[in-house]
């Protein structure tokens, strides 16, 4: 959610317009969703009601039918435990029990037996005195009264404990939720203006500035190539075609000269004439210009965002959805068959994430996003219509496969396009990006399984996906490969050269490894499953999961903006370590809805507090390797161990849970996590006494 633009007055703008169109949009959805609510507010107490009549009914014509046929009821056998099976699979429902005509308890489900001695006695006494007919409110309860009547005689009531909270429980519910969809209206629509406007206002009013720049100082060589057909763009291409109409008289001027020159016409002043105009202008080949427009860092914005907003889609259920497909193995526990496809997915993130650099520079950032993409949607197109573990293990391989090649395109294409002074910026709009498409993606596809279901919410996910290719087609130029920027061809051996830099790679481990293992082994892990111990619904996790994803999207332009404006890249990652490690230690200890909420709140805020300046600092810290090795190459080498330890995260996550239950395994990451961010400020502190200079080396 970082601006991007060339000054202020851009960025300025941009966030105006995002901003005041969200704002209406939310009010109209504010007001929508208040008639919403109030339907449902109306229409909820009634269908219930009726849902209980229907089921009361159902199981009164079993007692109609034992009547006609002359069986005296109270000699009914296991009548108790088909009042059981009759409640099961109807949360609202407490208990269904069955009095004679004259108001005495015959037969009575589990829970009816469970109650105090005298509180069919009340139930009795609550009916006499009822407003509404047949409902008598007791305390936590509705007690609807369904009298079974057959040739015209009572043979008695069915009573059925209506949860009195019910309703609340389900109108709280309903409330979340339209809130929920809310903020999402929001981040998509400030996310989608924000890179609209950059791609189609902004881009084109600062090409046709530079276009004019170059023409004022008599430079003609550059073109520009226009796709879209706005307002803006049209005055680009009406200044671009008068520019190539100069280069075509140019050539043409050019050629006549030749031919008169050949012929000995071309007199001295047309001699004077043609050089003095080639000392005042220059012009370019009419059918080979060179392009204006250069990659810039928010060129692959709107794409990311909507590929990662699929992409998440699963974060809120994932382990839920393996656990409905695991078997068992001999061998081998559920625990770690539920954390095997998260660290599968990260091992082929690990693999492919080097192709992203050879992709880019060969293909160009347009090419590489829409190869990555390929397999991602296929990917969760049949992720969602498995049928087993093993199917599922390939399907999210080759999703991995996908996702390594995109984000890696996108993190290398902010690298190299990161304007000097706005690292930490440019790469929040890469993290602030990939954290609002999180918000959305975890918010509304908890929302969409508890409404749909698994597969069909990874269909949903591959129809985003699908949108994202189009928009990299649509709107993000094609800038071709590039191999001035030693992208292409990096060997093995420079991989390897930067991991035997010990500095290097000691910074990884404390800086990176701790996040990752938050992020994958407590966030993604852990806490879904403990959430559905506790007894939140799918829905109800992505939810609180959410809160992880608001912090951190509200967190890090302020983070970003810090950082470049003050250095505060080690400080700043010293305290998103140390507010990770108290997040998970108190999520550890936490007894209610609320104090879950703050501590995933406060491991958001670690993480944001830590990755952005991470990121924004490996060049500047590393300077010797980046000249050594090359800055893709220490950026991918970055990546992939820093993907390590999200392969490490559940795998190290379901093995203490295996061992130690939840609170001891979760006490023992966020230790790991003080501890590691402990031995971080170390290594800061022996790397400030160093005073040399670094002299770079060739690997």
């Amino acid at each position: 959610m970082t601006p991007t633009g060339d000054g202020p007055l851009s960025r300025g703008r941009i966030w105006q317009v995002s901003l005041l169109s969200s704002l209406l949009i939310v009010a109209t959805l504010v007001v929508a969703s208040y008639q919403a609510s109030r339907l449902f507010d109306a229409s909820l107490r009634p269908d219930l009601r009726s849902k209980a009549e229907t089921l009361a009914e159902t199981v009164a014509l079993q007692f109609r039918r034992a009547a006609n046929l002359g069986i005296p009821l109270s000699r009914l056998r296991a009548v108790d435990e088909f009042l059981d099976d009759a409640t099961a699979g109807h949360e609202e429902i407490r208990y269904i029990g069955f009095a004679s005509p004259e108001g005495r308890l015959l037969f009575a489900s589990s829970v009816l037996k469970q109650q105090t001695p005298g509180f069919f006695d009340q139930v009795g006494v609550a009916h006499s005195e009822e407003e509404e007919h047949g409902l008598a409110r007791l305390e936590g309860v509705l007690d609807l009264a369904y009298p079974i009547v057959t040739q015209g005689r009572l043979v008695g009531r069915l009573h059925l404990g209506i949860d009195a909270t019910y309703v609340e429980h389900r109108l709280q519910e309903i409330h979340t939720d339209i809130l929920i969809t809310l903020l999402v209206a929001a981040l998509v629509t400030i996310e989608v203006l924000m890179a609209l406007m950059g791609l189609l206002v902004a881009r084109p009013l600062r090409l046709l500035h530079r276009l004019l720049e170059l023409g004022g100082t008599g430079d003609f060589t550059r073109q520009v190539r226009t796709r879209l057909h706005d307002e803006a763009t049209r005055a680009l291409a009406a200044a671009g075609r008068l520019v190539r109409a100069l280069n075509v008289r140019h050539a043409a001027l050019l050629e006549r000269a030749g031919r008169d020159r050949l012929a000995g016409r071309l007199g001295q002043a047309a001699e004077e004439s043609l050089a003095s105009l080639g000392q005042r202008f220059r012009f370019g080949k009419p059918g080979t210009p060179a392009p204006l427009e250069e990659p810039e860092t928010g060129d692959l914005r709107l794409p990311l965002f909507v590929y990662l907003f699929g992409s998440e889609l699963s974060r809120s259920f994932w382990p839920l959805y393996v656990k409905r497909l695991y078997q068992p193995v001999p061998f081998l526990s559920e625990s770690f068959m539920v954390a095997l496809p998260m660290s599968l997915w990260v091992t082929a993130m690990v693999l492919f994430t080097p192709m992203a650099g050879r992709l880019l520079g060969a293909r160009g950032s347009r090419t590489a996003m829409l190869i990555g993409m390929v397999p991602s949607c296929i990917g969760l197109a049949m992720t969602g219509l498995s049928s087993s573990l093993l199917q599922l293990f390939f399907w999210r391989v080759v999703t991995a496969a996908g996702y390594g090649i995109v984000t890696a395109t996108a993190l290398l294409h902010v690298a190299r396009t990161a304007k000097q002074g706005h690292s930490a910026r440019s790469m929040g709009m890469f993290v602030g990006a990939s954290t609002a498409a999180s918000v959305c993606g975890t918010a509304i596809g908890g929302i969409l399984a508890d409404r749909l279901g698994y597969g069909e919410t990874f269909l949903v996910a591959a129809g985003l996906v699908c949108l994202a290719m189009l928009l990299v087609g649509l709107l993000t130029p094609d800038t071709g490969p590039n191999s001035s920027r030693d992208v292409q061809g990096r060997s093995a051996s420079a991989y390897l050269g930067v991991l035997r830099r010990g500095r290097v790679l000691l910074f990884i481990l404390l800086a990176a490894m701790p996040t990752r293992l938050v992020l994958t082994g407590f966030l993604f892990y852990l806490t879904p499953l403990r959430l559905h111990e506790l007894g939140f619904s799918e829905a109800a996790i992505g939810r609180l999961m959410m809160g992880y994803f608001i912090s951190t999207v509200f967190a890090t332009p302020v983070v970003s903006l810090l950082t470049d404006r003050y250095g505060w890249h080690r400080a700043l990652m010293l305290l998103g370590g140390l507010c990770s490690g108290v997040g998970v230690l108190l999520f550890a200890a936490a007894g209610g809805t609320w104090l879950l909420i703050t501590a995933v709140l406060l491991v958001g805020l670690g993480q944001a507090l830590a990755a952005t300046p991470m990121l924004a600092c490996v060049p500047p810290l590393f300077a010797e390797e980046c000249a050594g090795f090359g800055l893709d190459t220490l950026l991918s080498v970055f990546r992939i161990i820093e993907r390590v330890g999200s392969l490490a995260g559940p795998l190290l996550a379901a093995a203490l849970l295996g061992a130690s239950g939840f609170v001891r395994s979760t006490h023992l990451i966020g230790t790991g996590t003080l501890v590691l961010t402990a031995g971080l400020a170390a290594y800061f502190f022996f790397r400030s006494l160093s005073t040399s200079s670094p002299t770079p080396r060739t690997p």
